[in-house]
């Protein structure tokens, strides 16, 4: 598939307060148009807690950091709705069609990674395991290269990918690995996001798009850097992931077949000249959706998960006029929920356990989705455009 991809920003501007309803939407209001709000908002009442994507509280003080995520626990309480059916589909395309093929692009995904996965055996020897991943990606990737395209040096790239993920995936492979890390699941997370992204621009070969439409329009990707203050940050909060969107673009595109990312495209030749930042250093200015780690799937830890994306969505509306939402994940151990964290909303999915083959295609479908799905679907307002 021939294109090229471009980096992601979003141009940072100081962002007014955005005030929210009284009410938290119900499950018939889960479409994007409806949980955004248009019309002047009524005064919250007394103990209403501010919107989630209020301005956070800037500042280098301790104290008052804590204050911050005292304020955004308050929020979770009051505006979570947790283990809901649908959330993931809300990433979907609205067209049927595209959407069946883009859920066999999934299915194909998870069937590789799950072949990956089935090579992971008790007692097998560490040249043994090499041995039978690697015949493994070849076998795959010579499915999804057209003739004269194939190479190994990307086989040895998603070798490497594979074997960290697989520790995160299979659990006792490495007795090194502790799904109970939050230090040991960040790169294992990472890999995974990125080893889908890089086979959602490498369908089967009998599975090749036949329009525009069955075109990826972005690959969503995890910054590298992890645990860390992102740029643009104010305070000392760090992050424990952040994800991106990297634009694709096609030649011999139609005008007909133009899609509206104007408000997040930016080149990165350009970005690399503005000022030289590192692109896999996340920046509030660009980021897609927020990532929190924790331990284990104890009410205590997730709720927490839940408060600081709060706060990390905060830097995100801050940085950026054009959020009508915003996606993010928790992770507890090997379980994830897809989170949406609106301006007076805040929904969760139930767990997807990355451990079973269910898990695994739930969470792989819903990050293919992302690559495909229109760009409101994304949280992004494609009429609020960037002057550059």
């Amino acid at each position: 598939m021939d294109g090229k991809t471009d980096s992601v920003l979003i141009t940072p501007v100081k962002s007014s307060k955005v005030k929210p309803e009284d009410t938290v939407p119900e499950m018939g209001d889960l479409s994007i148009s409806d949980n955004i709000n248009t019309s002047t908002p009524s005064k919250p009442s007394y103990g209403h807690p501010r919107s989630l994507s209020a301005a956070p509280k800037f500042s280098l003080s301790g104290s008052q950091q804590t204050d911050g995520y005292a304020e955004a626990r308050s929020q979770v309480n009051y505006y979570l709705k947790d283990n809901i059916d649908g959330v993931q589909a809300i990433a979907e395309h609205s067209n049927q069609t595209t959407q069946q093929f883009v859920t066999k692009q999934a299915e194909s995904i998870a069937e590789f990674i799950d072949e990956l996965v089935r090579c992971v055996k008790p007692g097998l020897g560490k040249a043994e395991l090499e041995s039978e991943l690697k015949a493994a990606i070849a076998a795959q990737l010579k499915r999804r290269s057209p003739a004269g395209r194939y190479t190994e040096k990307t086989d040895t790239d998603m070798f490497n990918s594979a074997v960290r993920f697989l520790k995160w995936l299979c659990p006792g492979s490495d007795s090194t690995f502790s799904k109970t890390n939050e230090k040991h699941i960040y790169p294992c997370f990472v890999e995974l996001i990125n080893f889908v992204a890089e086979l959602v621009v490498r369908p089967l070969l009998d599975q090749q798009p036949t329009s525009f439409d069955e075109k990826p329009k972005r690959l969503v990707r995890s910054y590298r850097k992890t645990d860390v203050k992102p740029d643009n940050a104010e305070g000392r909060r760090r992050i424990d992931m952040a994800l991106k969107c990297d634009a694709l673009h096609y030649n011999n595109m139609s005008d007909d077949d133009e899609y509206d990312e104007d408000s997040i495209q930016f080149s990165e030749e350009r970005l690399k000249a503005k000022d030289g930042r590192n692109d896999e250093r996340p920046n509030y200015s660009r980021i897609f959706a927020v990532v929190e780690v924790k331990p284990d799937t104890s009410a205590a830890n997730i709720e927490k998960g839940f408060a600081q994306l709060v706060e990390y969505s905060k830097g995100v509306y801050w940085n950026q006029h054009n959020r009508r939402f915003i996606w993010g994940l928790v992770s507890g151990g090997s379980n994830v929920k897809a989170c949406i964290l609106g301006p007076n909303f805040l929904l969760a999915s139930q767990f997807m356990d990355v451990t079973t083959a269910a898990g695994r295609l739930e969470l792989i479908g819903f990050l293919v989705n992302w690559s495909f799905c229109e760009l409101p679907k994304l949280g992004y307002d494609p009429t609020i455009r960037f002057n550059r």
